[in-house]
């Protein structure tokens, strides 16, 4: 019996990823027009998120698979977006979000598109089965 070879986990750079609500009330139109145009830009101006993270990325939610996904049996989710974070390590990120620059310039403004009380983050380790940009 042979071994299965099974891809590595990356040691280069750790990603966290959070779990985007948006406000009450907010249409999704509404919350991905500012999540892109207002926050995005805003928390990738922070001189501490250039410093630390090597990636910042937005998934805006879209309705195009929910009908089928629905029949399949799998809720609508309550996410309307994920943010992607990555770094060379979870010190990194932290260092962003525990930040004063944060705390002052981009934490105020998530009030005005995202439920903080519903949004989480899911940190993990990232393996590699498929990627055809290589």
């Amino acid at each position: 019996m042979s071994a299965t070879a099974f891809p590595p986990a990356r040691t280069d750079r750790v990603r966290l990823v959070g779990l985007m609500a948006k406000r009450e009330g907010m249409s999704d139109a509404d919350f991905f027009k500012y999540w892109q145009e207002v926050h995005g830009p805003l928390f990738a101006s922070l001189e501490i998120v250039k410093k630390n993270l090597t990636l910042y990325e937005q998934h805006h939610y879209t309705d195009v698979f929910e009908a089928g996904a629905k029949a399949m049996g799998y809720d609508t989710p309550l996410y309307r977006g994920i943010a992607v974070f990555e770094a060379e390590s979870y010190e990194k990120i932290m260092e962003v979000f525990q930040s004063e620059e944060y705390q002052r310039v981009s934490r105020p403004d998530e009030s005005s598109f995202l439920d903080r009380s519903k949004t989480c983050f899911c940190p993990g380790t990232i393996i590699t089965y498929i990627d055809k940009k290589n």
